[in-house]
């Protein structure tokens, strides 16, 4: 399934990038990065046989340092979750993965209500009451200004 363009089909949506994101601190990085130890004691618990979890380790650790950061963390859950799916794991890294989210994806997902574009209702709790239903995007004023940018 990877190699037949379904790089839609690993592509991270700004919920699951939040989840990840909560789930690696709750690991207690240090200096932004999880060891091994942390990192298998966690995927174990997918239930995934442990040479399983030690491709998914090679495919998410991108730069082989032997521990990863948030993001990689977030790919290794991902390819997790595919593999419980019934996907196959791809032979590498597929490009949609490698690429970092958009600014707006993990951040701002909540508050901007985009959750409801995958069909899922948007959670209460994840973002602050004041700020559900809020949009962060400005409209564009007559004069082709957007008032968020500001002129400088």
């Amino acid at each position: 399934m990877a190699g037949t363009g379904g790089g839609d089909a690993w592509r991270i949506s700004g919920e699951e990038r939040m989840k990840h994101d909560s789930q690696f601190f709750q690991l207690k990085p240090v200096n932004g990065f999880i060891t091994g130890e942390q990192a298998k004691g966690f995927f174990m618990q997918s239930g995934l046989p442990t040479p399983m979890l030690g491709q998914i380790w090679t495919l998410a650790d991108m730069n082989n340092d032997g521990k990863m950061d948030k993001k990689e963390f977030s790919i290794a859950m991902h390819l997790i979750k595919k593999k419980l799916q019934g996907f196959e794991l791809p032979k590498s890294l597929p490009q949609s993965l490698k690429a970092d989210p958009s600014p707006m994806s993990a951040s701002m997902a909540a508050p901007m209500g985009m959750s409801m574009v995958t069909g899922m209702p948007m959670m209460s709790g994840l973002a602050p009451t004041n700020m559900v239903g809020f949009s962060m995007a400005m409209p564009i004023m007559s004069n082709g200004v957007n008032p968020q940018m500001g002129l400088s």
